[in-house]
């Protein structure tokens, strides 16, 4: 679980104020003094949809959250979501420049949070395309997502489909290479705003904060 840090602004009382008594306890440091009271401020929103990220092993990954829908990288898989009857998702697809980088990028997760602190998680898109297969039954047929039920050719044609795409949106991006790595997320109806987006860039691990780009 990633955790949420916010800077700290400490509350200052002018001198000969009186403090209420409802004010938040304070506590007594080793030398005998009181400590002054924190209060933790609202996250910082984020309102920009373009992030990029210099990661600690040299790759520089940059993406917008969402992807628009008319991104050429996302052509093939929406076609086929369509066929298939699969639910809508969100994508995002990170190009990623590792030529000086020192490890391989397979863009394991992104994780981006609002200022409710709910989490979104964008994942390999193979994983959606896991739900969009149909599904085969004991009478021949296949069922796809949306309930409609295709012959036996149908459904291994969109089997078979599903299968290549797989195939082709799994490598990442080598040490010198340059890629486009597409990422999906179940949560369709994302916030306007985040006030934390971090990317784990090379398997699970400890995410990297990624930085809004302006304009």
């Amino acid at each position: 679980m990633k955790r949420l840090f916010a800077p700290i602004v400490l509350v200052l009382f002018a001198a000969g104020c009186t403090v209420p008594t409802t004010a938040p306890a304070t506590s007594t440091p080793a030398d005998g003094g009181t400590a002054s009271a924190e209060a933790t401020p609202a996250p910082t929103v984020l309102p920009a949809r373009k992030f990029t990220l210099n990661t600690r092993a040299g790759a520089k990954i940059t993406f917008e959250l969402p992807a628009p829908a008319t991104d050429p990288a996302l052509a093939k898989l929406e076609a086929f979501r369509e066929k298939a009857g699969g639910k809508r998702v969100s994508y995002v697809v990170a190009d990623v420049d590792n030529q000086t980088g020192t490890e391989p990028v397979n863009m394991h997760q992104i994780n981006a949070f609002d200022k409710e602190g709910r989490e979104y998680k964008f994942g390999a898109v193979t994983e959606v395309l896991e739900t969009w297969k149909p599904t085969y039954r004991n009478d021949f047929e296949y069922k796809l997502p949306d309930g409609r039920v295709v012959d036996n050719a149908t459904g291994r044609a969109l089997g078979n489909e599903a299968s290549e795409l797989s195939d082709a949106n799994l490598n990442g991006a080598d040490v010198a290479e340059r890629a486009k790595i597409v990422l999906a997320s179940i949560d369709f109806d994302l916030p306007d705003e985040f006030s934390r987006v971090s990317v784990q860039p090379s398997g699970s691990g400890q995410g990297e904060v990624a930085i809004p780009v302006q304009g």
